[in-house]
């Protein structure tokens, strides 16, 4: 890599003249060190990069001078994006060029030529072919805005996709599909798959296949995460759900529900996933309210986890105008299982409407008894003893500000702050049972500046998706440690057999 031997970098001072002293050089070194650390922090695997804080400082970073481009090149080409054929053949020559880059390469994201519109993919086959075994730190695989046309790619170049042998995470958004038969070969290309994304994902072929005449390798599969698609492609997900074994299950429950229907594609979803799953989000935007005296067969017809024996976290979240709140206690109701810890509930609003939105959510949830029967149905016996510190979290967040810190929203207006203070004591009055246990989430302040600095304010709900994050990791934290705990009991009833029985025996 050609680096600089230093930066120098000068200011201007308000005294006597305009151009005062150069600061002392800036040995490149230190840059370097600064600029590795911030690339650290991007997780170059989480689908929506734009706006991201570390990828963000880092391209500002590669348009201050000649010098630091070269020092964050290799950190921005983690993540490599092929809009065609040319994008394919650039890349292998730069691969050869510098060899080094083979190393660097974490994501490949594969889209038509045109941002946002759905365009033919041929370059997938050709990238398959033509650079498998030269990337070999390749983990994911992103295809987005793409229509898959038949005959564009042939299938055995999407076997090349084996080669590249650490991938474990397959996204798929916003894709049109000829047959599902293209998404099962991909599949099956990639026997290391833990996690898959589907988004938007629609299928051209309107004759029913059953999948299981499909080729279909997926074993590994861990986190299956399944929104919006075409019902052939649904059918695909439920087959790969009953032949692994999902611990993480997303689904988004269609928009448009029928409490009579003779089927439901978002319970046969769920019950294939039901021996396994650990961790299961909700994802509900309803088009239109539901009867109240059918919300209950609605729930029990599509959003029904009496049978996840296993389950131990779940999320979810609504849309505005939010038709589907109503059933969020119908939902806790069914709830079984003995490992059950935590629960979160994230309120989407519309960013150019917040306010006017968030003063309707508020009157709604002030009229209704909502909050009350999820604070009363957590207090019941299955969940006194399971449900962990801090565990039922409900925030609000609109996803243009998706990477916004905390810090940030809190600067957007006293107007905005009050509201917030509206919500915090609205939820802490209504649920005064579980905010007494202590179950409730209090929020966490990110500032990306200082990473590490956490600020505890005393606030029962969460603002922004980042103090959602925050909340995760501290749920898994504490799945981990109760976890070790167990495993030490069982250790130790498994090392002293005898510990409670009588002692000595000859017999």
């Amino acid at each position: 890599m050609d680096r600089a031997e230093s930066i120098t970098t000068a200011v201007s001072t308000s005294e006597g003249s305009s151009h005062g002293p150069a600061i002392p050089r800036l040995p490149v070194e230190v840059c370097e060190r600064i600029i590795d650390y911030v690339a650290a922090g991007w997780d170059t695997g989480y689908p929506i990069a734009k706006g991201e804080p570390h990828l963000t400082t880092l391209t500002s970073c590669a348009l201050v001078c000649q010098d630091w481009y070269f020092l964050t090149w290799y950190h921005l080409r983690q993540r490599i994006h092929l809009r065609d054929r040319t994008d394919v053949l650039s890349l292998s020559k730069t691969l050869r060029a510098k060899p080094r880059l083979r190393e660097v390469i974490q994501q490949v994201v594969i889209s038509g030529a045109s941002p946002g519109k759905r365009q033919a993919i041929p370059h997938l086959g050709t990238f398959a072919a033509m650079l498998a075994g030269k990337a070999p730190r390749l983990s994911r695989i992103t295809i987005e805005d793409a229509e898959w046309t038949i005959g564009s790619v042939r299938m055995e170049d999407i076997g090349f996709l084996g080669v590249f042998s650490y991938i474990d995470t397959l996204n798929i958004s916003k894709v049109t599909l000829s047959s599902v038969a293209q998404l099962s070969h991909l599949v099956s290309a990639l026997p290391r798959l833990r996690k898959l994304w589907c988004f938007e994902v629609d299928c051209l072929q309107k004759q029913h296949v059953s999948p299981a005449s499909l080729p279909l390798n997926c074993a590994n599969l861990e986190h299956l995460d399944v929104r919006w698609v075409a019902p052939a492609v649904e059918d695909v997900f439920v087959h790969i759900s009953r032949a692994s074994r999902v611990r993480i299950l997303e689904l988004g429950v269609p928009n448009e529900v029928n409490a009579s229907s003779a089927a439901s594609r978002s319970q046969t979803m769920l019950d294939a996933s039901s021996t396994s799953a650990e961790l299961v989000q909700l994802h509900i935007a309803l088009s239109s309210p539901v009867r109240d005296d059918a919300i209950d067969a609605t729930v029990e017809r599509h959003c029904n986890l009496s049978h996840h024996d296993h389950l131990r976290r779940l999320d979810i979240h609504l849309w505005y105008p939010f038709a589907d709140w109503l059933w969020i206690p119908h939902i806790l109701s069914r709830i079984v299982s003995k490992h059950f810890q935590a629960m979160a509930i994230v309120l989407y609003l519309l960013i150019d409407q917040m306010a006017e939105d968030l003063d309707g959510l508020l009157t709604t949830m002030e009229q209704d008894d909502v909050l009350v029967r999820l604070d009363y149905t957590l207090q019941e016996k299955r969940f006194s003893g399971t449900i962990a510190s801090r565990g039922f979290c409900i925030g609000i967040h609109d996803e243009e500000t998706l990477w916004m810190s905390g810090t940030e929203l809190s600067g957007m207006g006293s107007a905005k702050r009050e509201r917030y203070d509206r919500w915090d004591e609205l939820v802490r009055r209504k649920m005064p049972h579980s905010h007494g246990r202590g179950i409730l989430r209090y929020v966490v302040l990110w500032s990306w500046s200082n990473r590490e600095g956490k600020l505890r304010v005393p606030r029962s709900t969460v603002h922004n998706f980042l103090e959602f994050i925050s909340w995760i990791q501290d749920m898994e934290e504490i799945h981990r440690q109760s976890m070790q705990a167990e495993q030490k009991n069982t250790a130790g009833e498994d090392a002293h057999p005898l510990a409670k029985g009588p002692q000595g025996s000859t017999d």
